[in-house]
């Protein structure tokens, strides 16, 4: 007879703002839907309570099954958290466990859950800087306040985990987080590794991935390639720019891309099925990302395990994704952003330098694909199943596969 799963019977809710569907998700939402995944996949009654996008055509349907999961949407950009609140309170007597994503701020559930409900809080990075990019002064402020104080009060006497050891010193340093956390790291898709051939690649090819927001600052990116593309042409290179993904930012770039006179040669692509994306890869040599910083570098592992490798700014989340002189370069940062562009521009410049020599080009994705097998979703998705284990208390110790790199993070 086969053993039942480790979670079965165990009823789980994954609260988070986004679902894959949704027109801005990004690399936070494949997190959740892969944590949900690994719940269903050992046993699990699994619900994904997320927002509801509504368009011309109806929208987001508000119910839906898939991949084993029940999806439930509701409430918008702001009113989905009070949805997710009132849908917690309501079903509180069927709920086991809850898995809270924090895209910001997470859904503060332990305010309904019955007493003795375990909630695992995951924080993908500290939002502090970036509350005044996106509302105004005194939305920011309240912002910061739920970040830095509700959010450590609610959850002082359950579970956190973060994404990356960038994460882990910004709730230490910016939120006085002084609990135990847990690190649970991003995951890739990795591609068949006959789909990755450093030959076929094309050297003047630049890829920009990620969604069109504020701060994934994909206009310091142009920029730099622009600058990039001024030297190349000295050796009568001319560069191609694949830019993938979509969001509120585009009309402002696609705008600067033709002031910079890149017009012709930069596509933007926004939203791309999988297989489409991988085309791209499979034929960029050099990834640009100049995000103010991340939680974890999703879209660097992602182009590593095309064998491209990523020039990007030493930022928290990025720090952690990139093997500096390995899998991509890391510039220093500056609160200046001319000083960003011109230590972008020479790191690329560089990488460029390098792709036009076929054996570089070779060795290079060869050690990005190294670096990026050690994170594909199949092992993060064993690591959150065992997390969730021991939130419920079916075991009393987690494996040592749970303890994380720096050995400084308490677990």
């Amino acid at each position: 007879m086969r053993a039942p799963e480790p979670l079965t019977g165990a009823r789980v809710v994954v609260v988070n703002w986004r679902d894959l569907d949704h027109s801005l998700a990004g690399g936070a939402e494949i997190y959740a839907w892969q944590f949900a995944r690994a719940l269903a996949e050992a046993g699990a009654q699994v619900h994904f309570v997320t927002a509801r996008e509504r368009g011309r055509d109806g929208g987001q349907a508000a119910r839906e099954d898939r991949d084993g999961i029940a999806v439930r949407r509701g409430g918008g950009p702001l009113t989905f958290y009070l949805f997710a609140l009132a849908w917690l309170l309501r079903h509180r007597r069927r709920i086991d466990a809850v898995i809270d994503p924090a895209c910001g701020l997470p859904s503060f559930s332990p305010l309904v859950l019955r007493r003795g409900t375990p909630a695992l809080l995951v924080v993908h990075h500290v939002h502090q800087a970036q509350f005044a990019v996106h509302f105004p002064a005194p939305v920011a402020a309240f912002g910061r306040w739920m970040e830095r104080v509700a959010m450590r009060r609610v959850y002082r006497r359950h579970v956190t985990a973060a994404v990356s050891a960038s994460t882990v010193a910004q709730m230490r340093d910016q939120l006085g987080w002084t609990g135990d956390i847990r690190i649970l790291e991003n995951g890739a898709e990795l591609p068949d590794p006959q789909q990755v051939d450093a030959a076929a690649k094309d050297p003047d090819r630049i890829v920009v991935l990620g969604r069109l927001v504020a701060h994934k600052r994909v206009d310091l990116a142009l920029t730099a390639i622009r600058r990039a593309q001024e030297r190349a042409e000295l050796a009568g290179r001319r560069l191609s720019v694949d830019v993938v993904g979509r969001g509120p930012e585009q009309e402002r770039l696609v705008a600067l891309a033709a002031d910079l006179g890149l017009a012709d040669q930069v596509t933007f692509h926004g939203f791309l099925p999988t297989a489409d994306k991988d085309a791209l890869l499979a034929r960029a040599s050099v990834h640009v990302c100049a995000s103010d910083a991340e939680g974890w570098g999703q879209a660097v592992i992602d182009a590593a395990a095309h064998g491209v490798p990523t020039v990007a700014r030493d930022v928290p989340g990025l720090r952690d994704s990139i093997r500096p002189g390995e899998s991509g370069w890391l510039v220093p940062d500056s609160q200046q952003p001319s000083d960003v562009v011109e230590r972008l521009t020479a790191a690329l410049t560089g990488a460029l330098a390098e792709a036009a020599d076929p054996r570089a080009r070779q060795l290079r994705a060869d050690a990005c694909r190294a670096w990026a097998a050690k994170y594909d979703w199949s092992q993060m998705r064993l690591h959150a199943a065992d997390l969730t284990i021991h939130l419920l208390g079916r075991v009393s110790a987690l494996p040592d596969r749970h303890h994380p790199r720096d050995a400084r993070v308490a677990v």
